[in-house]
């Protein structure tokens, strides 16, 4: 019988504890970076969720209606779509040819304003918006903010699966790709809503190549470490193996198995909490630990404090915008609102539009208000009057569009009933001149005209104003001869 080779005891126990020390290592090391790839994920795609959030806010979904609707009713009337699989093919080009003039629209190039401000804002590379038909699998682009590799309005990307909305359509669920062609990919959607309907969808895809490298670079640290570890304790003895090696190589795998399970908090100081005195490639891996987990949370913080600025950023830029637009003293809309108000009812009567009307309010006495008692007082008197005309139209925009002069967009009710609200108009402004207890200049005064579209009269919307300034200015004359002001 032949005897098997002698192999000692320490030489057992040392391969014994290099493979044991390889296999924890390895795990610590697939834990670490799951855990690692786990929290960045989620910081990127909230963030990407929150850049959407912000964008649908600031846009005027009137206008992605708008343009929504332009690239849309040409999707579905083309004879024959083509993916943008076939990208540069003369049969994408000719489809493409189906959506010529969609980019020279003035709704296309305020939309891809707003994008490129938020691209810049946020520095990512694009901002863009989608429609979808679930069906047939297309994801169609209505408009894309990039500067460089633009999809032009009308391309339609095909997909079996991905990035779709859900079920109930009111959310394009976040999702994260890795694609030869661009890498590590966060995407994430919102909708823009309109009279609780959604429009399309604002869209933004955020590269993760930088934090992914980062990761596998301190993957790439803890195996060195590890392997060096494991040549060095080849000629400790069992003793010192499982003192100085087993014993802490399971703290930190244990540290790392439970390393998201103690907290729900985004940031963590498990490993900071650490303490191995070894003075030896362990304690150096642990430090290598420490210092990963506190890159780690420095990029959380950094991603939390991204969040905190879009959010303020958010808010300032609606102040702005609402500041802009918005009479400082009375806190009606101010002559700028109403030039863009008439602009967009040109682009709604070019569409078909015809039930609406303007409504001119002169206030009287101003100027003798403001010489006699002050122009403090004068302000008075035209806030009350600016306060009388929203109670009495409550259901459409008021804008004070000089120093006397207020104008209402008859719509709705307001359009409907309009003798009601001018009846009620002047009647107020009776019962305030009767009013003994009132000051001067609370005993407001003023001269109120409208008049209706009428396709047979008006061409423009200026056509109606005019019409509307002529009726104010005859009540004006009307209430000079019967001096009842």
């Amino acid at each position: 019988m032949k005897n098997k080779p002698f192999m000692s005891l320490k030489l057992k126990l040392s391969i014994g504890v290099v493979v044991i020390c390889l296999l924890i290592g390895v795990l610590a090391v697939v834990l670490v970076n799951a855990i690692a790839a786990d929290i960045v994920d989620k910081e990127y795609m909230s963030k990407a969720e929150q850049m959407t959030k912000a964008v649908v806010t600031a846009l005027d979904p009137e206008d992605v209606k708008e343009l929504t609707g332009q690239v849309m009713g040409i999707y579905e009337n083309v004879d024959t779509v083509v993916s943008s699989d076939d990208w540069g093919s003369s049969k994408w080009k000719e489809y493409m040819d189906n959506y010529e003039g969609i980019e020279q629209l003035p709704v296309y190039h305020r939309l891809r304003k707003k994008l490129r401000t938020y691209q810049d804002i946020f520095q990512v590379n694009c901002f863009y918006i989608m429609q979808f038909n679930v069906p047939e699998k297309h994801a169609i682009y209505i408009i894309d903010g990039a500067y460089e590799n633009i999809c032009p309005p009308g391309c339609v990307d095909s997909y079996e699966d991905g990035f779709w909305p859900d079920e109930a359509g009111y959310s394009v669920p976040t999702t994260i790709t890795n694609e030869d062609a661009y890498g590590w990919l966060v995407s994430a959607g919102s909708p823009v809503m309109l009279d609780g309907k959604v429009i399309a969808y604002v869209c933004v895809d955020i590269s993760m190549n930088e934090i992914k490298g980062k990761a596998l670079d301190y993957v790439l640290v803890a195996s060195t470490v590890m392997v060096i570890i494991t040549v060095l304790l080849l000629g400790v003895s069992l003793w010192q193996v499982s003192r100085n090696v087993v014993e802490p190589v399971v703290l930190l795998t244990n540290t790392a198995k439970n390393y998201c399970s103690e907290s729900t908090e985004a940031v963590h100081h498990a490993f900071e909490k650490l303490e191995v005195r070894n003075n030896d490639e362990i304690s150096q891996l642990l430090l290598s630990m420490k210092q990963m987990e506190k890159d780690m949370n420095a990029n959380i913080n950094a991603l939390m404090d991204a969040k905190v600025a879009i959010e303020e950023t958010e808010k300032k830029a609606n102040t702005m915008e609402e500041l802009a637009v918005k009479d400082t003293l009375t806190g009606v809309w101010n002559r700028r609102a109403y030039e863009e108000e008439i602009q967009m009812l040109e682009e709604e009567l070019s569409e078909g539009l015809n039930e609406f009307g303007i409504a001119m309010i002169d206030l009287n006495f101003l100027k003798k208000i403001n010489d006699t008692y002050g122009h403090e007082n004068g302000n008075i008197t035209i806030r009350k009057l600016s306060g009388l005309i929203c109670d009495i139209f409550k259901r459409s925009q008021v804008f004070r569009i000089g120093g006397d002069e207020f104008v209402v967009i008859l719509k709705n009710k307001d359009y409907k009933k309009i003798d009601k609200r001018i009846e009620n108009f002047n009647y107020q402004l009776w019962q305030i001149s009767e009013d003994s207890s009132l000051k001067p200049w609370e005993k407001i005064s003023a001269a109120i005209g409208y008049a209706k579209f009428d396709k047979d009269l008006d061409k423009t919307v200026n056509d109606v104003f005019k019409r509307a300034d002529r009726a104010m200015y005859d009540r004006k004359v009307a209430m000079k001869a019967n001096r009842d002001y």
